[in-house]
C-alpha cells in the first residue's frame, strides 16, 4: 500500500497536544525535550498547560505544532517502521515535512519556526491586512470577484484548501467588498477574526513581501540534505528534486498561494491511496473530506483512526 503523511500548519495547535505519547513512549518525550533545549523556553509547559491565547500567537504556534508534529511522527515510524510513499506539509507544515524526511534536523528546524513565527506575527501586529475563508464557491467565480475588485483595491487567494474552500487575504476594504458579492453567488465569506486558533493577517499574499529579507536571512543558517523520501511542496506544486533550493522555496512560502488541494491531487495521481494525516487535530484530514475524489484520510492524532490504520496496515496497535 501506497501512503502519504501530511502534515497541518498553524492553527491546528491545542492545549494538551500529545499529552498521551508523552506519558507512553519515551521517543516523544524526548522530542519535546528537544524543543525545551532547542528553544531556550519551556514549550512543553505551554503546550501541555498554558493558555491558548498565548499558545496561538505565532512565535509560540509555530514551534508548537511543528514539535507536535514529529513527536506524532516519531511516534509512528517507531510503531509501524514503515516508510511513507511521499509526503506533504500546508504551509508551516512543509518545515515538518522536511524534518521528517531527514532533510532538516529538528533543533533547526524548531528554532527557525518560531523566528518564522515572530516574522509572521508583525504583519498581525502592523496590520498589514486581514483574512478569511471562501466556502461553497467554485473557483472560477471566485476569481472572478477577485479581478473585479483587484481594479481598485487588492486582495487574493492565499490558500487553495479545497475545492470548495479558500483562503483569502487582502486589504480590509477590498475583503468587504468580497463578501458581499462572495454572498450574492451562495457563498459564504468566514472572517479569520471569527476564528480564535487562526491569525488574521495576509500571509502567502504580496502583502508580506516587506518581510521576505528578514525570513531569508533566517533561512541562511539553515543546512539542508536530500530527502529521504519524496516530499511535494505546496508552494511549487512539485516534488522537491535534489537540485532545487530549498530555502529559496521556504522563503517564497511568505508570498505565494498554499497549493494544497492541487499537490494533493498529484499525489493521489501518483498512486498513493491513503493519506494519514500526522499532525495535532484532524484539520487536515477533515479537509481531504471535502474533496471525495482523493482516497482514504486518517488522522494519527485521533484514537478511532489510529485503530482503523492499524487494521489498514495489517498491525497491532498500541496506542
Amino acid at each position: 500500500m501506497r501512503f502519504a503523511v501530511l502534515f497541518p500548519g498553524q492553527g491546528s495547535q491545542y492545549i494538551g497536544m500529545c499529552k498521551d505519547l508523552i506519558e507512553k513512549f519515551p521517543v516523544a518525550a524526548k522530542v519535546f525535550e528537544e524543543a525545551n533545549s532547542s528553544l531556550n523556553f519551556d514549550i512543553r509547559s505551554l503546550i501541555l498547560n498554558g493558555r491558548l491565547e498565548e499558545l496561538t500567537r505565532s512565535e509560540n504556534a509555530q514551534p508548537a505544532v511543528v514539535t507536535a508534529s514529529y513527536a506524532l511522527f516519531r511516534v509512528f515510524n517507531d510503531q509501524y517502521g514503515l516508510t511513507p510513499y511521499c509526503s506533504a506539509g500546508h504551509s508551516l507544515g512543509e518545515i515538518s515535512a522536511l524534518i521528517a524526511a531527514g532533510a532538516l534536523s529538528f533543533s533547526e528546524g524548531v528554532t527557525y519556526a518560531r523566528q518564522r513565527g515572530s516574522i509572521m506575527h508583525r504583519a498581525l501586529e502592523e496590520k498589514k491586512g486581514r483574512a478569511g475563508i471562501v466556502v461553497d464557491l467554485d473557483i472560477e467565480v471566485l476569481n472572478n470577484i477577485i479581478a473585479s475588485i483587484l481594479v481598485n483595491d487588492y486582495v487574493a487567494v492565499s490558500g487553495y484548501n479545497s475545492p470548495k474552500q479558500f483562503i483569502v487575504a487582502g486589504y480590509p476594504s477590498a475583503l468587504r467588498s468580497l463578501e458581499k458579492e462572495v454572498d450574492k453567488y451562495g457563498g459564504q465569506f468566514i472572517p479569520f477574526r471569527m476564528m480564535p486558533m487562526k491569525a488574521d493577517a495576509p500571509y502567502h499574499t504580496a502583502l508580506m513581501t516587506y518581510l521576505k529579507p528578514e525570513l531569508e536571512e533566517a533561512l541562511r543558517n539553515l543546512k539542508f540534505e536530500q530527502t529521504s523520501f519524496d516530499l511535494w511542496s505546496t508552494v511549487t506544486g512539485k516534488i522537491i528534486e535534489p537540485t532545487d533550493c530549498i530555502p529559496s522555496i521556504l522563503g517564497n512560502q511568505l508570498v505565494l498561494p498554499v497549493q494544497w488541494n492541487q499537490v494533493l491531487s498529484s499525489i493521489q495521481d501518483s498512486g498513493v491511496d491513503l493519506f494519514i494525516d500526522i499532525g495535532p487535530q484532524q484539520i487536515t484530514r477533515n479537509l481531504m473530506k471535502e474533496n471525495p475524489e482523493l482516497p482514504v484520510s486518517l488522522a494519527f492524532d485521533d484514537e478511532e483512526d489510529r485503530k482503523k490504520l492499524g487494521e489498514m496496515l495489517n498491525m497491532e496497535v498500541i496506542l
